[in-house]
C-alpha cells in the first residue's frame, strides 16, 4: 500500500537521525576509557543489555510486544519488527509509528537535526522530550528518559506534523507506564 511506501522510510530515517544525534557530537582531545557505572552485553540476534547508574534498564523493554498490547486501544495494524529500528505499526490510514529503545542515548542526545524543534516535557511525570520535524516536516518524536538510556516513540503523517505528534505523545502515554523507573 502506497502509505507504507512512504511513511516507513521516514520513520526509519527518523529514528536513526534521533539515534545518531547522540553521535554527532565532536570533542577535542583523545578517548579513554573512564569507570563504567552499566554494563553491555549482547546474545545473538539480541539487542545489547544496559543498565544504567540509576539501575533502570531497557534491557527487557520489548517495543513490538508493547504495541501489540495497544492495538486495540488505538486500532493499530501491520505491527513489524524491524530490528535494531525498533517495532512499527500503522496507527491510522495516514501516520505510522515506530516505537525503539536507544541504549546509551539519553534524551539530551535527541533531536538535535538541524530542522529538529526540541521540547522539554513530562510524559505521565517522566522525563522526556518531544522533537518536532524529527527527521522529516511531517515527522514527530517522543524521547522518554530511562536511567541513562531512552525510549523513542516516531510517528509520520503522510500530511500533517500536528497529527504525528498526536500519535507519537499518545502512544508514548501508554507506553510509559510499563518502562522501568
Amino acid at each position: 500500500m502506497e502509505l507504507t511506501r512512504v511513511i516507513r522510510p521516514v520513520l526509519v530515517l527518523a529514528v536513526a537521525a534521533l539515534a545518531l544525534a547522540g553521535c554527532s557530537t565532536k570533542e577535542p582531545g583523545d578517548a579513554t576509557a573512564g569507570p563504567t557505572t552499566g554494563g553491555a552485553t549482547t546474545t545473538k540476534g539480541s539487542s545489547p543489555t544496559t543498565t544504567s547508574a540509576s539501575g533502570a534498564s531497557i534491557a527487557d523493554f520489548d517495543p513490538c510486544a508493547e504495541l501489540e498490547a495497544l492495538a486495540a486501544q488505538f486500532n493499530l495494524t501491520a505491527i513489524e519488527d524491524e530490528g535494531a529500528d525498533g517495532c512499527f505499526a500503522r496507527y491510522s490510514p495516514t501516520v505510522g509509528v515506530t516505537v525503539a529503545g536507544s541504549p546509551d542515548l539519553s534524551i539530551d542526545d535527541a533531536g538535535k537535526g538541524p530542522n529538529a524543534q526540541t521540547t522539554d516535557t513530562t510524559v505521565n511525570g517522566r522525563k522526556a522530550k518531544l522533537v518536532r520535524r524529527a527527521a522529516s516536516d511531517t515527522a514527530c518524536a517522543v524521547a522518554m528518559e530511562v536511567g541513562s538510556d531512552r525510549v523513542d516513540v516516531v510517528a509520520s503523517a503522510n500530511a500533517s506534523l500536528d497529527e504525528a505528534c498526536a500519535a507519537a505523545t499518545a502512544v508514548a502515554e501508554a507506553i510509559e507506564p510499563k518502562l522501568p523507573k
